[in-house]
């Protein structure tokens, strides 16, 4: 499977290129193609599951979270709040699920818990994310999606705000912005994967 990893990788890197947008977009049958061999491979549970999965984002063009998902053990994600702009770290994992203001000196101080997502009230891309990790049996995943698509408590200013949003606005590079709305426009919901019509 060493070329579906190669696929994966290439995905991400043409995300970032500024004409990354125009070389995915005319091959959606090959982009369809390795999607369906990715959803193949995490059906089987493999060892490297969290790679594959980063792979299978990637190849539905969600650069971004491809990138920074790993397995939930101890993620943190810097985002600023979007009402006052207070830089606040954000912790998914063994470490807790919360968000904080991270001082050097002394850790993260401030923290708030996280309010997941409801499984019935996740948008899509998490609803997918989080219905494929479900399928497979990868429930630190899962619950590690429903805190990422789940609201957050700025420590500063007591505003709440979403995760997921916070941290796609810093993160999700102009081309590869507009790729996911395309997608987004012209996907259907099928086990938990994106489809592309036509």
């Amino acid at each position: 499977m060493a070329s579906l990893e190669l696929a994966g990788a290439i995905a991400r890197g043409t995300l970032q290129h500024p004409d990354g947008e125009g070389l995915l977009a005319g091959r959606p049958k090959m982009l369809s193609r390795l999607r369906d061999l990715a959803d193949q491979r995490l059906r089987s549970r493999p060892a490297e599951y969290d790679r594959v999965f980063g792979d299978l984002l990637a190849l539905a063009g969600q650069y971004h979270w491809s990138a920074a998902l790993e397995n939930f053990a101890d993620d943190f994600y810097a985002v600023s709040c979007p009402h006052c702009m207070a830089e606040v770290t954000i912790a998914i994992g063994d470490y807790g699920f919360y968000s904080a203001i991270r001082d050097w000196d002394r850790g993260d101080i401030e923290r708030r818990e996280l309010l997941p997502a409801q499984v019935e009230g996740l948008p899509d891309p998490g609803r997918w994310m989080h219905a494929t990790a479900v399928r497979d049996g990868q429930q630190r995943i899962a619950e590690g999606i429903r805190h990422l698509f789940g609201r957050a408590e700025c420590p500063t200013c007591a505003s709440a705000f979403s995760v997921a949003d916070a941290y796609t606005s810093a993160n999700l590079p102009p081309a590869a912005g507009r790729r996911v709305a395309a997608v987004t426009q012209n996907e259907a919901l099928d086990d938990g994967i994106y489809l592309t019509r036509g």
